[in-house]
């Protein structure tokens, strides 16, 4: 059920943030004088393939790893 309203969080002892790609989305991570907080950042419909692209997912479907391709010039 989607939200009516936007979330605001204050952190009045921020200090750094970080963001940290993930196979599912992103993690962001925030430092505070009081500790870290996380915050998964989910993909209902995306995932990253092993080379690190965003792809949608497919249901049904298999991940080729370590495919190459070839390209092959027409000049002569």
């Amino acid at each position: 059920m989607p939200r009516e309203t936007n979330t605001i969080i204050t952190l009045p002892t921020y200090q750094k943030h970080w963001v940290h790609t993930r196979p599912y989305g992103h993690d962001i991570v925030i430092w505070c004088d009081t500790g870290k907080t996380s915050i998964q950042c989910i993909w209902p419909d995306k995932r990253r393939s092993n080379d690190g692209r965003v792809q949608t997912k497919e249901s049904g479907s298999k991940t080729i790893k370590n495919s190459k391709v070839q390209i092959k010039s027409n000049k002569r």
